[in-house]
């Protein structure tokens, strides 16, 4: 093979990786696109190199976000992104690619520090990803380790020679954890801490003081953040072990309570399923809004709080959802706000 015909296949794996980056955060983006992103990111090891490379250098593009050249070059990069664009054989993949070079290229240029020499640029340690409602995003981090974002959720990574830490700052993660016994891995989430080494588990963070662990596979231990003191006396954070299959609820000032749950059950939203098993209606309600931005709201008819919900139902089908209660119960919905609707009993 040509060094030639070489550098053209990279060239092209860089500009598919690019769209992919760009494509998959624009608003239009569809269950369809992600099931051809995963396709052609498993079709060879350099695909998904290069999309890392890409998410890396988005990443690095991130900070400059108060930076009008940069959010104009990636405003436009995400028009490009229409599926008509990406069939239109007279327009290059390569200017997305060149958006965030570009931006990566402003960013170098930026993070010189007074009394640093010039092409010793500062590299940021913390990256952030996050989804916005409804959406769903999977991430490769660097070691590896891929963690998969619910709806509305957003993490940090904050990597170094001696740690993997992820802050999880709202929202819902699932993490499958590459194996690195010498750099510990942990997810903070509302004061709590996740610690594990080679496993596969789920956090949630219900409300600012209420966190949910479920473990799929291996070991980990949760445990509040150790205080920041300089009294030794201070004892050590108590740490829950928990086993695969099991779930704990923490929440604040009281005791976590650990049980046993259906590991499928709890992740099914990683394929865009919710699952009900009688389930009360106002649990319901509140995991369906998650999803959308057309929020349902209970009336206040006391019997609707003791209904009861089973079924599969898929995320962000808000409509599916009321249309198989009004078949299963006397219950219909009216308008009650532009975004809102309210759940009342049908006399």
């Amino acid at each position: 093979m040509s060094d030639g015909y070489r550098k053209e296949l990279e060239d092209s794996v860089n500009d598919i990786a690019a769209y992919w980056l760009v494509r998959l955060s624009s608003d239009d983006c569809t269950p369809t696109d992600r099931l051809e992103f995963e396709a052609w990111k498993a079709k060879s090891p350099a695909n998904e190199r290069a999309f890392n490379l890409m998410q890396l250098h988005n990443s690095m593009a991130d900070r400059l976000s108060g930076d009008a050249a940069i959010q104009d070059m990636l405003k436009q990069a995400r028009t490009d992104t229409q599926l008509s664009w990406w069939r239109r054989k007279n327009v290059r993949i390569a200017a997305v690619a060149a958006s965030l070079v570009a931006a990566v290229s402003v960013w170098n240029a930026s993070t010189f520090i007074g009394g640093e020499l010039p092409g010793e640029p500062v590299v940021a340690s913390i990256e952030a990803y996050e989804t916005v409602v409804g959406e769903r995003s999977a991430v490769t981090l660097s070691d590896g380790s891929v963690v998969t974002l619910n709806t509305d959720s957003r993490i940090e990574i904050d990597y170094s020679e001696q740690k993997r830490r992820i802050n999880l700052i709202r929202g819902q993660g699932y993490f499958d954890v590459a194996k690195d016994f010498s750099r510990p891995f942990s997810v903070i989430a509302s004061g709590k801490e996740v610690l594990a080494l080679g496993t596969v588990f789920d956090v949630r963070i219900r409300d600012e003081n209420l966190v949910q662990v479920t473990l799929v596979e291996g070991s980990v231990e949760v445990g509040d953040i150790p205080p920041v003191s300089l009294q030794p006396e201070i004892p050590a954070a108590r740490k829950v072990r928990l086993k695969a299959g099991e779930r704990l609820v923490a929440e604040l000032g009281k005791i976590p309570e650990v049980e046993t749950t259906d590991t499928d059950v709890e992740t099914s939203w990683r394929t865009g399923r919710l699952v009900f098993n009688e389930k009360g209606l106002v649990e319901a309600i509140e995991e369906i809004n998650r999803y959308s931005t057309q929020k349902l709201v209970l009336g206040d008819d006391q019997r609707l709080r003791a209904i009861k919900v089973s079924g599969v139902f898929s995320a962000g089908r808000t409509s599916t959802f009321v249309n198989a209660l009004e078949v299963l119960h006397p219950v219909t919905i009216s308008r009650s706000g532009s975004n809102e609707s309210t759940l009342v009993w049908r006399e």
